[in-house]
């Protein structure tokens, strides 16, 4: 093998890192896809949407790496404060989901009063639900939405942790609907 040789192996197998570790990125999202979207926006951005191909130059590549390390990084780190979180809570872990559905993203370090927060909001999620065997439906679902969300806006404004400007789309209201209806609908 010449340096020319050479040069080109390390180049392609750059590439088939990047590209394997691309599709490595797009299986993690799936996993989570409908459960956990701070997580999953995460991985979606952590990359800044380049996916890596054959004619993907050598730097691109690198870099694209470097971006999905860090993004890796955090959402172990992540993953790992929430474990301890969840544990000194009785192993609740919806408190470190609506703490990630709050801040609309991960990484932010689970702080005292976000974890506050998420406790309020998890017991207002349980007053809101049905108990017992109910008759599931979309009027149903709809009331117990229309009830939540509004109280849980009022909760992340008493904690002092609102991201969005009144009567603009909230995203941490966004995910906390979302959930709040996949808690409603399961059996």
């Amino acid at each position: 093998m010449d340096t020319f040789e050479a040069k080109n192996l390390l180049e392609e197998s750059v590439r088939c890192v990047a590209r394997t570790m691309e599709q490595i990125r797009l299986r993690e999202i799936e996993k989570i896809e409908g459960y956990d979207e701070p997580m999953q926006d995460h991985l979606a951005e952590c990359t800044w949407a380049e996916v890596p191909h054959d004619e993907t130059s050598f730097e691109d590549c690198l870099k694209y790496l470097e971006r999905l390390h860090e993004g890796f990084r955090i959402a172990a780190e992540h993953e790992d404060l929430a474990w301890e979180i969840a544990k000194k809570n009785k192993y609740d872990f919806n408190l470190t989901h609506i703490a990630d559905m709050v801040m609309g993203m991960v990484g932010h370090g689970f702080p005292d009063y976000l974890v506050e927060c998420a406790k309020e909001i998890n017991a207002e999620a349980k007053k809101v639900l049905p108990s017992g065997k109910f008759v599931r439906s979309k009027k149903g679902c709809e009331k117990v939405l229309d009830k939540f969300v509004p109280k849980a806006a009022d909760i992340i404004k008493k904690h002092h942790l609102q991201t969005w400007e009144d009567g603009h789309y909230s995203l941490p209201l966004g995910y906390l609907q979302s959930w709040m209806a996949r808690n409603y609908w399961r059996e």
